[in-house]
């Protein structure tokens, strides 16, 4: 019954996510002094991604004048793009900033146990509406 519900099932899929992220982090954070390691990332889940084709949004900002910002294709005119490195390298190769992984793991922790208490709420809350609560 549960698994039929979109939107815990993607909560749960966020929590997985995270699980995997984490493993990933601390892969990283292991490999802190092997040369030529480069750290790794998993690529960001979105909401939208979980929605079947025919339900995601078809339709996108329009710009109207030529002042407004164009939203569509990521920045707009009037910003720069961000061009830094996302790492440094040490002399040896290696990629990982450790305070940079750090701070990863604390926010990857944090979201997971955000993510939870959605779920466990959600779950009380479907309990008391069937009345079993």
């Amino acid at each position: 019954m549960l698994n039929d519900l979109p939107i815990m099932g993607f909560v749960r899929d966020k929590m997985k996510w995270h699980q995997a992220r984490q493993t990933v982090l601390a892969s990283n954070v292991a490999n802190a002094d092997t040369p030529h390691y480069k750290p790794k990332d998993l690529k960001p889940m979105t909401f939208e991604q979980h929605l079947p084709e025919d339900q995601r949004p078809q339709t996108g900002m329009m710009v109207t004048n030529a002042r407004h910002m164009n939203v569509g294709g990521g920045f707009g005119s009037d910003f720069e793009k961000n061009t830094t490195k996302d790492f440094e390298v040490t002399p040896t190769g290696n990629g990982v900033v450790l305070e940079d992984q750090m701070v990863k793991v604390a926010n990857n922790q944090f979201d997971y146990q955000l993510a939870s208490t959605v779920y466990s709420r959600s779950l009380g809350i479907l309990k008391i509406a069937i009345g079993r609560g």
